[in-house]
């Protein structure tokens, strides 16, 4: 699996329930689909995240998602998904 088969040409935000666990599992898996920070580094997912949503891009960037950004009106379209939820589908295929 390729970041293009979740993202196909969209961007979608994954929900953190726990930074600390679910962050160093989700920069695991997000570097495994073949994702880098959108500065171009590579992702490390032993530095675990600060933020509790993070966006995979179509292009397979990644990026943190502001608190500010979640309540815009300018970003109501964006697919928002939990990765907890997200991840345990997946692990049942």
């Amino acid at each position: 699996m390729t970041y293009k088969d979740v993202c196909k040409d969209e961007e979608i935000w994954f929900t953190l329930s726990n930074k600390l666990k679910d962050g160093r599992l989700f920069l695991k898996w997000a570097k495994d689909l073949g994702c880098v920070w959108i500065n171009g580094e590579e992702i490390d997912p032993s530095k675990g995240t600060d933020f509790f949503t993070l966006s995979i891009h179509s292009d397979g960037t990644l990026a943190n998602v502001p608190a500010m950004a979640l309540a815009s009106k300018q970003f109501e379209g964006v697919k928002r998904v939990r990765f907890k939820d997200y991840y345990k589908a997946l692990k049942k295929k």
